[in-house]
């Protein structure tokens, strides 16, 4: 018998060899099917991954100063209310509510009464002590008088002396003059009024300087110096100049805060005290980027920051808000320029890919920025 022979009588008597061989082969075949079909979804989908558009613009950083703002009111630099040395009748006066006065200008008179009738009648005395008194020293030295009457006649000089000058204080204190320069802000009495010592006669307010008193917090105070600049802007919008004159070297324990002064020229006193105002105090200059509030955003730890594009991909960076304008704010940490996403950014995340098309703007800025270097 051949041996092809032999090989198809041993296959007829295994018949299940030739079915595990049918099996294998169907097996190899249907495997490399599902391979080659699912490298095609594969080669798919790679191509048909899309890289999602954001507008871009480059932004310029310029030069500005941190600004620390704070509230107040405008206040007197001096007030002071003057008061009756003696008691009497108003005889003038010659100040009207809300005038203009300078030092030394006369308020009020009072009646001087029979005062300069007994001022003549101390002089008087006065002549007749000296002379006792030199008589008795006189008579002491020739040894016709004792210690004791030169000690009375001395005493009795003094005593006429005293009465003297107390006289001349109530004469001198019948007419109420203004401390300083001001303004009669209130006057508490008329012609014909009768005043007790120490009664209320007007007040006097100083208005230049003007001074808006407020208070800073410990981060800011350490940037204050006496001398510093500041504007300020009152309720009805008008825009003035001051600057810093007083600033406390002990925290309120209340508040934590400092108090500090500025100080407003009021030359004519034509600014009013008790006006609401803010003030800007312009602090370190630093590099910043002025953005619409709208490009702001939050990462995951709730920082605040914008989003940026670097070498195609999206990154948040945080920032520093300077300060506060109608147009925009001002931020720092964003370096000299910077690429921000103005449009698309509530669709991306950090580290996403992008594909960054710059705005026309980014071209007006940076010659806008070459300019200013």
């Amino acid at each position: 018998m051949s041996t092809a022979s032999q090989r198809r009588q041993w296959f007829a008597e295994r018949p299940y060899i030739i079915a595990i061989i049918i099996t294998v082969v169907l097996v190899v075949w249907m495997a490399s099917g599902l391979m080659q079909a699912q490298e095609i979804p594969n080669e798919k989908s790679e191509h048909s991954v899309i890289v999602p558009k954001v507008k871009v613009e480059t932004m310029y950083a310029k030069i500005i100063s941190d600004t620390v703002a704070l509230y107040g009111r405008t206040e007197p630099d001096r007030v002071t209310t003057l008061k009756a040395e003696i008691s009497g009748k108003i005889e003038q006066v010659l100040a009207k509510r809300g005038a203009k006065v300078e030092k030394g200008q006369v308020i009020v008179k009072l009646e001087i009464n029979d005062l300069e009738s007994q001022l003549s009648q101390a002089k008087a005395l006065l002549t007749q002590r000296e002379i006792e008194h030199q008589g008795a020293l006189k008579l002491s030295a020739d040894g016709y008088q004792g210690k004791v009457q030169v000690s009375s006649a001395a005493a009795n000089l003094a005593a006429v002396q005293a009465q003297i000058k107390r006289l001349n204080i109530d004469i001198a204190n019948t007419v109420i003059r203004a401390p300083f320069d001001g303004v009669l802000n209130t006057r508490y009495v008329e012609q014909g009024d009768y005043v007790q010592s120490g009664d209320d006669i007007a007040m006097i307010a100083d208005l230049d300087p003007l001074i808006v008193r407020a208070h800073v917090s410990e981060n800011n105070i350490g940037q204050l110096i006496v001398g510093q600049k500041a504007k300020i802007r009152l309720l009805n919008h008008e825009n003035l100049a001051g600057q810093v004159r007083y600033i406390a070297s002990v925290a309120d324990d209340a508040t934590n805060t400092f108090k500090i002064e500025i100080a407003i020229a009021n030359n004519d006193s034509d600014l009013l005290a008790g006006l609401s105002s803010e003030v800007n105090i312009n602090l370190d200059e630093m590099p910043a980027i002025k953005v619409s509030p709208a490009l702001l955003a939050l990462d995951e730890q709730g920082n605040i920051g914008v989003k940026t594009v670097e070498d195609g991909h999206v990154k948040f960076t945080a920032i520093n808000i300077i300060k506060s304008e109608k147009d925009g704010i001002w931020l720092s940490g964003l370096g000299q320029q910077t690429d921000i996403i103005t449009l698309g950014q509530g669709f991306v995340r950090a580290g996403d890919k992008v594909e960054a098309i710059f705005s026309k703007a980014s071209n007006v800025n940076a010659a806008l920025a070459s300019k200013s270097e």
